[in-house]
């Protein structure tokens, strides 16, 4: 396709969010044959660290692509003040392409169309979650009134996972189902989640534990999730309160509920941290003996599929996006909060059993890498002329 032609991602969040990372993606997916560039929308909540500037600034980054960014105070003084300097942008780079990164940007989709009429504007869906799962939350309510709705000016669409496209053409309807799309999945740092050298051994394990105040427990469990009620972290405890000799960790933030549920039940081998760099994240996940992930409903769910990158197994509900990606792959379990069906797993993982399939794993990593990402993003945008 050459590089003639320019594609401009459109993102609110920083790296170190998992938008922001996937941008960072798509932007490494189409450099060597777009003149690719970004647009961050950037608000103090998300770019704590930069000094904010006034207007655009724009520059070369030398991962390959050009970084532009407008300022707000927040998203939602930004539904205002983003519209000027986008446009503005938008007109100076005069992309092919304006890729949106979440349907919550959805409101600048027609001021993008309106700035250049001749690029395409394409949406990232990523699930619904935000715009049905909780219908009586003013705050959501407002979301879907004012950012989301301009989702449906874009003029086509891709999703992460087949899961998310029949959500997705369910809730937004007809206009949606019909127009061009594509499902183009998410992809992991492979560079980084990857399995040792070599097996981490028992002995191995037991030391890492130690290392990190976590002892006298015969084995380690995993979660990384938020709190919410789609996540079933209740479930993931109610197996800590059954398994009382393992070590169960949680990564993500310890909210006042969950405190609550780890005293009244005394699950003093539940630990929790709240934040870890990637490399901490990756150690974890190699000294763990299973990662859990019991959600209720994902858009794709990475962390499962990260950890047995790592060489880690997993036992995932039957659900959602989740049952999509690791169906034939790992243990799934149905209902979703069936704690005793996930202990027996970690039972027979703790006894030597391997309950993870090689073959299986190994074509939907082969899924997951960039090499296989980047070719369906780049087979979607030749597809959009």
């Amino acid at each position: 396709m050459g590089k003639e032609k320019k594609v401009l991602f459109v993102c609110d969040k920083n790296e170190r969010t998992s938008f922001g990372r996937l941008t960072v993606n798509l932007l490494t997916a189409v450099r060597d044959q777009f003149d690719a560039h970004v647009l961050w929308l950037k608000t103090p909540k998300f770019f704590q660290d930069d000094v904010a500037a006034s207007g655009a600034a724009s520059a070369p980054d030398d991962r390959g692509f050009t970084a532009h960014e407008i300022w707000a105070k927040s998203l939602y003084t930004g539904f205002f003040s983003f519209r000027g300097p986008l446009k503005k942008a938008v007109r100076d780079i005069a992309p092919d392409f304006i890729f949106f990164i979440r349907p919550e940007l959805g409101f600048l989709v027609p001021v993008a169309r309106s700035a250049c009429p001749s690029a395409r504007t394409v949406m990232f869906v990523h699930d619904t979650f935000a715009e049905t799962l909780y219908p009586h939350s003013i705050k959501f309510k407002l979301l879907n009134m004012f950012f989301v709705r301009g989702t449906l000016c874009a003029d086509s669409y891709v999703y992460n996972s087949n899961w998310t496209r029949l959500e997705a053409a369910k809730y937004f309807g007809k206009k949606m189902a019909d127009a061009p799309g594509k499902v183009i999945g998410c992809p992991i740092d492979s560079a980084m989640f990857n399995a040792p050298e070599t097996p981490v051994t028992k002995e191995e394990r037991a030391a890492f534990r130690r290392k990190h105040g976590i002892r006298n427990f015969q084995g380690m469990c995993l979660n990384v999730s938020l709190d919410e009620p789609r996540k079933n972290i209740d479930t993931y405890f109610e197996m800590a309160r059954l398994r009382p000799d393992v070590a169960f960790v949680r990564v993500g933030k310890l909210s006042e509920r969950l405190r609550n549920i780890v005293n009244e039940k005394k699950l003093y081998n539940v630990f929790h941290f709240n934040e870890f760099s990637a490399l901490d994240l990756r150690e974890f996940y190699r000294n763990a003996d299973l990662i859990v992930y019991p959600s209720f409903l994902e858009g794709f769910g990475l962390p499962p599929i990260e950890a047995i990158a790592c060489g880690t197994p997993a036992v995932c509900a039957r659900a959602s996006a989740v049952e999509e990606n690791l169906d034939g792959v790992c243990p799934l379990i149905k209902p979703a909060d069936d704690a005793e069906a996930y202990a027996r797993v970690l039972d027979r993982v703790l006894a030597g059993e391997s309950v993870v399939d090689a073959a299986a794993a190994r074509k939907l990593l082969d899924y997951c890498s960039m090499n296989g990402f980047s070719e369906r993003v780049l087979g979607f945008l030749e597809a959009q002329g």
